[in-house]
């Protein structure tokens, strides 16, 4: 059976949705928010990173350009959910052609997760879960019970003063280095992780929480009307 795909209108529709589904009531989706969305994946289609120092792991972060035949391209939910990173990444201060370059390596590996992290429980929910229920998940302690942690964190390590680097690469001193992202599965090994990291190795982190954003993506493309192109509202 086919993947199922969307239309542009339908992803916008379900990214607004999914960013403000506990601050917003309405159906329209502002045009500064389309423009954004837009930009990314021009971006992504016409950024050269072949002189990268590590090979990248996708030709592109979110959607490849439409064929000459169809004009318009058919999104995947994996493809609108890597979407919904790139915002995050906008949100918390990096620039565009960052984003792209990061989502570029974070592609694969985000790819391969999704379904999982669409299986339950659920985090849009805003519920907890005993962890004797789902024994294959991580868990955290709380209130002396311990609870099933389908969270999925990712550190990402950006040096914006490459003279601080003790090997800084040839020609690379006006970029800012991007390390390699760390995933960590619950919160737990997100303070293990943190812990090994600060403040001996780096006193500055991002970090993400990106299953409860697969799991509202999905939720909202479900419940995606068809959007014509110059049509924004539903």
């Amino acid at each position: 059976m086919a993947e199922k795909t969307y239309g542009r209108g339908q992803v916008e529709w379900a990214l607004w949705r999914s960013f403000g589904r506990a601050h917003f009531n309405t159906e329209d989706v502002p045009q500064i928010f389309r423009t954004r969305i837009k930009r990314l994946l021009e971006i992504d289609r016409d950024i050269d990173l072949s002189d990268a120092e590590v090979p990248l792991e996708a030709d592109y972060a979110f959607a490849p350009p439409p064929s000459v035949e169809s004009g318009d391209v058919a999104y995947r939910a994996v493809d609108a959910f890597c979407l919904a990173i790139a915002l995050d990444l906008l949100d918390a201060g990096f620039k565009q052609a960052e984003v792209v370059f990061l989502m570029r390596y974070l592609r694969a590996e985000l790819q391969k997760r999704f379904p999982k992290l669409l299986a339950a429980p659920s985090l849009t929910s805003r519920q907890s879960y005993r962890a004797q229920d789902y024994p294959d998940l991580p868990s955290y302690e709380q209130g002396g019970r311990r609870y099933a942690d389908r969270r999925l964190f990712v550190i990402l390590q950006k040096v914006e003063l490459t003279e601080i680097v003790p090997r800084p690469l040839p020609g690379r001193h006006a970029k800012p280095i991007i390390l390699e992202p760390v995933f960590c599965e619950g919160v737990e090994a997100l303070t293990e992780a943190l812990h090994d990291v600060m403040p001996t190795r780096r006193r500055a982190v991002t970090v993400l929480e990106v299953a409860a954003t697969a799991q509202a993506v999905w939720e909202f493309l479900a419940a995606a009307p068809i959007i014509r192109r110059g049509r924004p509202k539903s």
